[in-house]
């Protein structure tokens, strides 16, 4: 029996599910808090198992979790470098090598392997499911959706039908995807956590692009944060932060964030935004006060945030260049460079955030050289 986990996506939070070996895993039991109030992420740390492909299971499904992703792909890469020698035809661990080349934007090797898995084990469901999470993020909608329907063919109806919805989402059909996937995940009964997350985070995201704020902030409420993914995290803060609410982003995600082992850039790049619109606003309301702005202007997570995005220019790090793009747009503006990493982010990623992204890149340049020529 297989168990399931999440991956993350390049530019979105669409999470692929992908099958697992469910042999008993050797890690040490996490606190589990008992709301989204507790300030402390605990997370689950893995043991090496006797089994060393349960163990590299184990590491990638807890890479999902705030600070984990960087190392635990590290070390599995490493654990499986040395396996794969000895085992080149493991169909588990070609996966599990599939599964790490996507996290590292290698997704043309990750597509071959996948088809070779394929060839072999037609029924591999998690290896079709990731098929069509890196045909959709290369804007091949056509391709996703045929890997959505193997999944049905497999006996996976719900599985199957979140995945043709998001990929019909994709193609325009945001508010039918949306109801036709509220139906079917009010039918289904009882849904593994694993996938309910999954789906939910699928309606908080197609609830948002309908601009219904209450109702995707609902979808993302039957989790605690403290325990949430990367992905469900930043869509979380995504919502609030079109609310103009940054101080509950900076309340219940900061915590998270300092907790964790290390700082995610997406979850970083949102509580600068957070901040920086929570200045905004205390300023707003305190302009009246002669010496008022003293303590309001604080700079913590964008500093932070400026510090990590100078890192990624010093090695090129091309796999987080919308985050480099957003920054240069929103914290620390600059229409060039903005405009410089949301191309290299196209190259990589045509999903609907991707060419937005582009968009307003392109108008902040054309917006730069108006006023430059004025």
């Amino acid at each position: 029996m297989p168990i399931l986990i999440y991956l993350r996506r390049y530019t979105s939070y669409f999470l692929a599910l992908v099958f697992m070996t469910s042999a008993h895993l050797g890690y040490s039991a996490s606190y589990v808090p008992q709301s989204d109030q507790s300030i402390v992420a605990s997370w689950t740390v893995p043991q090496p198992a006797a089994q060393p492909k349960v163990f590299i299971a184990q590491l990638i499904s807890d890479a999902s979790k705030p600070g984990l992703a960087s190392r635990y792909y590290g070390r599995t890469s490493a654990l499986l470098k040395p396996l794969l020698l000895a085992a080149p035809n493991d169909l588990e661990l070609q996966f599990y090598s599939a599964t790490v080349l996507q996290h590292y934007h290698e997704f043309d090797q990750a597509q071959q392997l996948l088809s070779q898995i394929l060839d072999l084990q037609p029924d591999h469901v998690g290896a079709w499911l990731m098929k069509a999470n890196i045909h959709m993020v290369q804007g091949d909608l056509v391709a996703a959706k045929r890997a959505c329907l193997q999944v049905l063919g497999q006996g996976s109806l719900l599985l199957s039908t979140a995945c043709v919805l998001e990929v019909n989402a994709e193609q325009g059909q945001v508010a039918q995807s949306y109801q036709q996937l509220q139906r079917v995940v009010n039918m289904a009964g009882n849904i593994p956590r694993e996938q309910h997350v999954w789906l939910k985070q699928i309606l908080a995201d197609l609830a948002q692009r309908q601009q219904l704020p209450e109702q995707a902030i609902q979808h993302l409420s039957d989790f605690p944060l403290a325990q949430a993914p990367v992905s469900y995290l930043a869509l979380w803060a995504d919502i609030h932060l079109e609310q103009q609410q940054g101080h509950i982003v900076l309340d219940k995600l900061g915590p998270i964030v300092l907790a964790s082992d290390s700082f995610d850039d997406a979850l970083l790049l949102r509580l600068a935004l957070a901040e920086q619109a929570d200045n905004s606003a205390r300023n707003l309301a305190s302009s009246s006060a002669s010496n008022s702005t003293s303590n309001l202007d604080k700079k913590v997570w964008q500093q932070r945030l400026s510090q990590r995005i100078e890192i990624r220019l010093q090695r090129n790090d091309t796999a987080h260049a919308a985050d480099i793009a957003r920054y240069y747009l929103d914290i620390a503006p600059d229409a060039i460079k903005a405009l410089h990493w949301a191309k290299i982010n196209w190259q990589q990623a045509k999903l609907g955030p991707d060419k937005r992204l582009l968009d307003r890149a392109m108008a902040k340049q054309n917006s730069s050289k108006s006023a430059t020529q004025a």
